[in-house]
């Protein structure tokens, strides 16, 4: 059998203490056809001599390096555009594969045309082996069938942990998408527009190990900041701010990526105006405490804007318009001008 190769694209930054590790468990995958591209990050630490090393041993191996740290946003970006190959891989440097990850999810994306990625049932492990906790098999995606919004929809639903943004995706879907953005969650949305182009699916095999879980949501939100990714300051006046309401910022992020999805325009807007309901139905408690944060310190991102002026005015004036926007199209009944606890949502 002439087995399809699969372009794993592995991004770290200092990464060393892990690196080992994930690079061999690729490597030692039962699928025979793997090629391994680690793009290290402008990494500080001893990662670029590790993979060296495994690449002088291994020519599945090749290694790039950046010559500065472009964050992790734009290198999961790299990951997707590296390689040639039908099928591709995004990896980090942190989490490990059951010997037969690829290899399951191959047979589903080879059986079944009209897959765009295939992702396995995950766990989570500390650093000395031991199973922490096992996802909930609602965590597996299930975007499947021939109505392309639908499966957009049960993404936007559904989605919930890493696992599922991690699988072996069929490049043909990939080239489709919009570049990565950089937004809170922008996870959740760049799987709910691939969901457009086809169909997604989790496996129940718990195959993909991830060491120590997920970070807290503000963290996570701050880190996707393109600012803080390129070593700037999130909190200076121009930076945007959309990690200041991560939850609102997560479903206005779909809205932004269905306006330019390769849809008709109807079916765009149908997608747009969808967004808002199906958010407020998981998070609201949570978007309504974020947005009520938010309001609070307008009076000082305000001020900000008055010791500015010219071309700097306009473009901070930009940002929290752009943040109040976020929140007046996903809580569209707060009122920014009412005073302290009258807001009605």
């Amino acid at each position: 059998m002439n087995h399809p190769v699969v372009d794993v694209n592995l991004f770290v930054h200092n990464g060393a203490a892990t690196i080992a590790e994930a690079l061999e468990g690729v490597l030692a995958q039962t699928w025979p056809a793997v090629a391994v591209t680690v793009i290290d990050n402008a990494s500080t630490d001893g990662t670029a001599g590790i993979v060296a090393g495994i690449a002088a041993r291994d020519r599945r191996v090749v290694l790039r390096r950046n010559r500065a740290n472009v964050g992790p946003v734009l290198n999961c970006q790299r990951a997707f555009w590296y390689g040639d190959a039908d099928f591709v891989m995004p990896k980090t440097a942190d989490d490990l594969l059951a010997p037969d990850f690829i290899a399951e999810c191959m047979d589903t994306l080879l059986a079944r045309p009209g897959v765009a990625m295939c992702h396995a049932a995950g766990l989570v492990f500390d650093d000395g082996g031991a199973v922490r906790h096992v996802y909930p098999p609602e965590h597996r995606l299930g975007a499947v069938g021939d109505d392309a919004l639908a499966r957009a929809r049960h993404v936007m639903g559904h989605y919930t942990s890493a696992p599922a943004f991690w699988g072996v995706y069929r490049r043909a879907a990939v080239d489709l998408l919009a570049p990565l953005p950089y937004r809170p969650g922008w996870d959740h949305a760049v799987l709910a527009e691939l969901a457009l182009y086809g169909e997604i699916v989790g496996l129940e095999a718990p195959l993909f190990w991830r060491r120590h879980g997920g970070k807290d949501v503000g963290v996570l939100a701050r880190g996707c900041s393109q600012f803080t990714q390129r070593g700037l300051d999130a909190e200076e006046g121009l930076a945007d701010l959309a990690w200041r309401t991560p939850l609102i910022s997560t479903a206005y992020a779909h809205v932004e990526r269905f306006a330019v999805a390769r849809l008709p325009a109807e079916e765009r807007r149908r997608l747009m105006g969808d967004v808002p309901g199906i958010f407020r139905a998981r998070w609201l408690p949570m978007m309504r405490q974020e947005a009520m944060r938010f309001r609070a310190v307008l009076p000082a991102l305000h001020g900000r804007l008055a010791e500015e002026d010219g071309a700097v005015r306009v473009w901070a004036e930009r940002q929290v318009a752009e943040a109040v926007t976020a929140v007046e199209t996903i809580l569209p009944g707060i009122l920014f001008g009412a005073e302290e606890g009258s807001a009605s949502f």
